[in-house]
């Protein structure tokens, strides 16, 4: 077992490190600077590091936050001469932790739960690529499209994690993402945020067992997506495909089954706006269009159905009415274009104050008279 050693006093830093190697661990860098610890060459082929908590300038926890930012593999043990780290050091998923003065029987037990818990080689899965949903809410879908949440540390690292993935065809520099997240905190307490924050992201990955990498380099990072999809790529590709092909039947699953909801509709993060609303007038334009194609062919059953879809999504859409009033009346369902303007009416007044168009008046008006004289 490789391992590195971290901390500033260099009598605990010696006997651990003579410790270490009296149990057959290897030592692949003893440091008293921290920073020492995040030189890239450092970290090959190391399995753990054994980092002291309470050290100046970068404490322990920042440190290992970083370190496995670098390595989401590297397990970390946390060595302290205060029990009352142990709590702090728990709540971001150590390995262990160790009291001093650290006894060569307690680590001891510490090294063989490492070597218990190192992981193994992962078999070849057959299953179906699992997604990633931005549509609605930030979730996974796996091959057989069942949705489940990810389990988030906090809405700091969901927020990230959703705005990397929002930027994944760029590298996004570290100081963009404090200005983005931490702009009310000073620069060395936004840096501590957000080193822990990808940690936090990493670990809640790796619960959700997701095959998605948070890469660093450069003072930027990366979200690595190649081995998950996306269900906003695959849904447009799909109703893209469909479009370019003429695929009527392929195209009303998309639209009235495939689309979940808006861009992180639920979520309401302010930079994600624009791709919302591309989005949302995007599957506006198709269902409306499709819609209408469907009216003209007398598949006015369809129709409604994409209709209400429109009309749930954009309830003030005054076009969406006139046409579900005008589907109703060819099916002879008078009560439902009756109950169609009622809820224009009502709607326009409670959101915007404002009375039907003048023509859609003109046109129930009309419809109204006819009904009458029947």
């Amino acid at each position: 077992m490789k391992v590195i050693v971290v901390d500033d006093e260099p009598l605990a830093l010696e006997s651990m490190v003579r410790m270490l190697k009296r149990l057959g661990a290897e030592i692949a860098a003893a440091c008293q600077n921290p920073l020492d610890a995040l030189v890239p060459e450092l970290g090959q082929g190391v399995d753990a590091a054994f980092v002291d908590i309470d050290m100046p300038g970068m404490n322990g926890l920042e440190l290992a936050a970083r370190l496995q930012t670098r390595d989401p593999g590297l397990a970390v043990v946390f060595v302290t001469a205060y029990d009352q780290y142990a709590v702090k050091a728990f709540d971001i998923a150590a390995a262990d932790y160790l009291v001093k003065p650290v006894r060569a029987g307690r680590l001891e037990i510490t090294l063989e739960r490492l070597r218990q818990h190192r992981p193994v080689p992962q078999a070849v899965k057959t299953e179906p690529m699992p997604v990633l949903c931005l549509m609605h809410d930030l979730g996974t879908a796996d091959g057989k499209g069942k949705f489940a949440d990810i389990p988030w540390r906090t809405s700091k690292a969901k927020e990230l994690f959703a705005y990397l993935v929002h930027t994944r065809d760029l590298a996004v520099s570290k100081e963009h993402l404090q200005d983005l997240l931490w702009s009310d905190l000073d620069i060395d307490k936004a840096m501590a945020n957000l080193h822990t924050t990808v940690y936090q992201i990493r670990q809640s990955l790796k619960a959700a067992e997701l095959p998605v990498q948070i890469v660093y380099a450069g003072g930027r990072y990366r979200v690595e997506l190649s081995e998950i999809g996306l269900d906003i790529e695959l849904w447009e590709a799909e109703i893209d495909r469909a479009s370019a092909f003429g695929d009527e039947g392929q195209l009303y699953r998309l639209l009235l089954d495939g689309y979940r909801g808006d861009y992180l509709q639920a979520e309401g993060y302010l930079w994600s706006e624009n791709e919302r609303e591309r989005l949302r007038i995007k599957w506006l334009q198709l269902a409306s269009d499709q819609a209408a194609r469907l009216e003209r062919v007398g598949l006015t059953g369809d129709a409604i159905r994409l209709y209400q879809s429109i009309q749930e999504r954009f309830p003030v859409w005054e076009a969406c009415y006139l046409a579900l009033m005008r589907s109703y009346d060819k099916i002879g369902n008078t009560m439902e274009v009756k109950n169609q303007y009622a809820k224009l009416k009502r709607t326009l007044e409670e959101e915007l104050g404002m009375q039907p168009e003048r023509g859609i008046a003109e046109w129930y008006d009309r419809w109204s008279a006819m009904r009458a004289s029947v």
